[in-house]
């Protein structure tokens, strides 16, 4: 398994594109969450936003929309893969196509590795630099892992579209599309079964935190769109899990039916 992923990062690392979009994730990360933290006027603010525990939640929940990105950038290495024949080269070199789903599958892993520990370091600066809090920094920091499972899902759904269609800008546009077609799909759903597709479960791996750290004057509302009835957290993490193997099963099926020219 370590030879696949060497070989993985030896592809990537010189590729451009790979930089420009971690780097723009990177970057657009801890500015947009500054961002974010200086909103408000004096009806509505947002209290608390970079400190413990809070943090975990607000940093999570902001991190999920550059998934989208990530996902992008899987997107586009793995068509690589076919367009550049490089798949087609590993099988005749001897590569059993089940290494070819590890490798990718062990590369999506180290993405959300990665992307984890970096919202950790984020997380950690803000709530650390913010201070007026006396509650340890280690309390909701679950979400961390809830983010990471939720970056693998997200990456999953790229590795299917990608390996399925093969071309770079198709493939893009569906994995960026996915969540709308999906939502277009639930419609002719019955409720409580259109809440468990799967984009929407991955979604829901990291609540919306904002709406909840709202302060306003006396007599003022706002309706919450959160408060209606959710799937617990836990049950949403398992069925993502689920998925997320059901996804990688799925690629290898498409990979042994497919030609691999």
């Amino acid at each position: 398994m370590l030879d696949l992923i060497k070989i993985e990062y030896k592809k990537i690392i010189p590729y451009r594109t790979f930089w420009v979009i971690f780097g723009l994730v990177f970057l657009l990360t801890p500015a947009v969450f500054y961002g974010i933290g200086q909103m408000g006027n004096d009806t509505v603010s947002f209290s608390s936003i970079y400190q413990f525990p809070d943090v975990w939640n607000n940093i999570t929940y902001l991190g999920s929309w550059f998934n989208l990105l990530i996902g992008m950038c899987v997107v586009i290495l793995i068509c690589n893969e076919f367009s550049f024949k490089t798949f087609r080269q590993h099988v005749i070199d001897g590569q059993d196509k089940v290494d070819f789903i590890v490798s990718k599958v062990l590369l999506i892993v180290s993405f959300a590795l990665f992307s984890a520990l970096y919202l950790f370091i984020v997380g950690f600066l803000f709530g650390s630099i913010s201070g007026g809090s006396d509650v340890s920094f280690v309390k909701d920091i679950k979400y961390l892992l809830i983010y990471f499972i939720q970056a693998i899902g997200y990456m999953s759904v790229a590795l299917i579209v990608a390996t399925l269609v093969r071309s770079t800008a198709l493939s893009i546009i569906l994995f960026l599309s996915s969540i709308a077609i999906e939502s277009i799909i639930q419609l002719a759903i019955p409720y409580p079964f259109d809440k468990y597709f799967p984009m929407e479960i991955i979604a829901n791996l990291t609540p919306n935190p904002f709406l909840k750290d709202i302060a306003v004057q006396p007599g003022i509302e706002i309706a919450n769109p959160l408060a209606e009835a959710q799937i617990p957290l836990n049950t949403t993490l398992i069925v993502a899990v689920v998925y997320i193997f059901i996804f990688w099963g799925i690629t290898y099926f498409i990979l042994t039916k497919k030609d691999i020219k």
